[in-house]
């Protein structure tokens, strides 16, 4: 009888690529751009105050000087913000069989610990990044387009991760409904695939929150969606817009079809109406989408190409697209995050934002411990290993009237158009 293939299985060597390739998103695009800011310091657990002055002296008029009265002059009206820290913690763990069994490069491709802390620190920074991106101070992620078995249908589900625990409430100061954890994070259509059954009483429109998060107002992170208001609605840093009507709204055109070069001169222009017309250049202006508005974007490039045929003896058509998008508009660095907002561009300020730390990004420490065991059922210590990564901060946006945003039509092909 031949020997099979089967009966050499005991002596056949393995073969084990040396690179471990990550399926999944973990980089920080805009969350890196804001800077802790050194101006700006929490002192204690009390908030920080950060002081405007929404109007000046405006008391001019014209006089008689014939014995005419000059009128009583008046003075700047100050007004000052508030922040508070709120505080993030990504925890890792590990085994100590994981750890014996990867220590060394003849062991194995990656040294397991080490990894593991890496990516902590590196899914963080993912995190706050797309908690910035759609942050309004209440901790909300996204909200449910669609729900199935077990899969939830959302408009970017790039600001989520793979294996995250969220939180679904009804709505913002509304009532909890349960906590899931994510299987798989599907970008092309838009879905987070849970580890179990959508709950029961999930519907459509609820929204997806911050595991931990208490679901209100002015609970988390103030991020685009809390600063970038247009009108005189909500509040800035807990001062009611409509106060101050204006003095603290950002600069909005209204659109709801396809982007075209006239809706962001016209939105440049309400920021050179607003603070004048150097605001935007000294004030590190940037652009701030996702893929859709940046592909909207080079669409109005791709309409007015000019194509010589058969020019210096080709054969080939030209190519009539370049392999990457366009990396500015109208002259400003367009920044592309693929945890963006679909269909919304932003215009921020960079250098009238900034990050307050009362807790940098670190270890979580107790005397000089950053590793902590984890206890057995019996009582005794187990071999699991833990540690976190913690982070004490807020986000300001210091100027609103120089920052600005305008929506589009999301092309064809893009967040399921």
């Amino acid at each position: 009888m031949p020997g099979t293939n089967a009966n050499t299985i005991a002596s056949q060597r393995e073969y084990l690529r040396e690179k471990l390739e990550e399926t999944f998103m973990l980089s920080s695009v805009i969350w890196s751009r804001i800077q802790a800011r050194t101006d700006i310091k929490p002192v204690s657990s009390r908030p920080s105050r950060i002081p405007a002055v929404p109007i000046s002296t405006a008391s001019f008029r014209q006089v008689n000087p014939d014995g005419g009265p000059l009128g009583v002059g008046d003075a700047p009206q100050e007004v000052y913000g508030q922040l508070s820290c709120v505080y993030f913690a990504q925890g890792g763990a590990y085994t100590a069989q994981s750890e014996y069994a990867t220590q060394g490069d003849s062991r194995a491709i990656k040294d397991y610990v080490a990894y593991t802390e890496e990516s902590v620190s590196r899914s963080l920074a993912g995190f706050m990044d797309a908690l910035f991106c759609s942050g309004g101070g209440d901790g909300q992620l996204d909200t449910i387009v669609t729900v199935g078995a077990n899969y939830l249908v959302v408009n970017n589900a790039n600001l989520f991760q793979s294996g995250q625990i969220i939180d679904i409430w009804t709505a913002t100061n509304g009532a909890f409904v349960a906590t899931v954890k994510i299987q798989t994070v599907d970008t092309t259509n838009t879905t987070i695939w849970l580890t179990t059954a959508v709950p029961a009483g999930v519907n459509v429109g609820y929204g997806l929150y911050v595991s931990g998060s208490a679901g209100t107002s002015n609970s988390s992170l103030f991020g685009r969606n809390y600063y970038q208001v247009a009108g005189n609605t909500g509040n800035w840093m807990n001062v009611l817009r409509s106060t101050y009507p204006d003095q603290f709204s950002v600069r909005n055109v209204a659109n709801s079809g396809a982007l075209v070069p006239a809706t962001i001169r016209a939105l440049l222009s309400q920021i050179i109406l607003a603070k004048g017309v150097d605001a935007a250049d000294e004030n590190d202006l940037i652009v701030h989408c996702n893929v859709d508005m940046a592909a909207a974007w080079e669409n109005n490039a791709l309409l007015i190409q000019q194509t010589q045929i058969g020019q210096g003896g080709k054969k080939n058509s030209a190519d009539v697209l370049a392999n990457k998008a366009p990396d500015e508009m109208a002259g400003y660095e367009m920044v592309i995050n693929p945890r963006a907002q679909p269909g919304i561009i932003d215009f921020l300020a960079l250098k009238q934002w900034g990050r307050l730390e009362a807790k940098p990004l670190d270890m979580y420490e107790c005397d000089g411990q950053t590793t902590f065991t984890q206890y057995a059922t019996d009582g005794s210590v187990s071999t699991t290993n833990m540690f976190w990564m913690i982070l004490g901060v807020q986000v300001g946006s210091w100027l609103p009237r120089i920052n600005a945003y305008t929506t589009a039509t999301v092309p064809k092909n893009y967040f399921g158009h």
